[in-house]
């Protein structure tokens, strides 16, 4: 199943409200470097190609506050800077809200990674990309690496596929969006990565017939 209109991720789409406490996110240089070096490999890997001038994919790490995660409608390509991202220090679900520090918007996907976040004590990297031989080849991959399904497709960035997705993961590391992308998980950012990259490798390989 390739990615559905709905889910290509074209224009300002986050559908929470933003409440700014801060124009920048609190420091974290280690970490921060990490997650923009991952932003370089998803970028360079096509796991978040360009959509209508922006990279679709959002990749985060957890903090003692809550999450940092790259911003809605950002590119992913090497060079971002840290006060670039969003730290999302408190999320409302019943008002649909979130109060984060930093300059932008965080991604439309943003509160999918708080509900991994508050359902995963063991998980704290959140890596979302597209990848189109990832979607085509699901099953088989499943058949092959640790992953979880979508029950079906949903449109991105609402409160109930926030919910349900994460549900839908489970204790598994990675699960593919089915009609959108995937998610890694990690204890690490470099574990999360390196099965997103595993994983769409082997896709290659099975576009390749092998």
């Amino acid at each position: 199943m390739s990615m559905t209109p709905e889910n290509r991720e074209c224009g300002v789409r986050h559908r929470f409200t933003v409440r700014h406490r801060d124009t920048t996110p609190n420091p974290w240089p280690a970490a921060m470097q990490q997650l923009a070096h991952w932003c370089a490999v998803f970028d360079s890997e096509g796991l978040a190609p360009v959509e209508g001038g922006a990279s679709a994919g959002n990749l985060s790490f957890r903090t003692p506050a809550g999450f940092v995660i790259t911003p809605t409608r950002s590119r992913l390509k090497t060079g971002i800077d840290w006060t670039s991202f969003v730290e999302v220090v408190r999320a409302d679900a019943q008002a649909f809200e979130l109060h984060v520090l930093g300059s932008g918007t965080p991604s439309s996907d943003a509160f999918l990674h708080e509900r991994i976040y508050a359902a995963r004590t063991d998980v704290n990297a959140v890596l979302h990309g597209h990848d189109e031989l990832v979607l085509e080849y699901a099953h088989a991959l499943a058949r092959e690496f640790p992953i979880a399904l979508t029950t079906g497709t949903r449109d991105f960035g609402t409160l109930i596929d926030s919910q349900e997705t994460a549900s839908e993961l489970g204790a598994m590391p990675y699960i593919i969006r089915l009609g959108h992308g995937f998610v890694s998980v990690g204890r690490t950012m470099d574990i999360a990565g390196d099965l997103a990259v595993a994983v769409h490798r082997r896709a290659v390989h099975m576009k390749a017939g092998g």
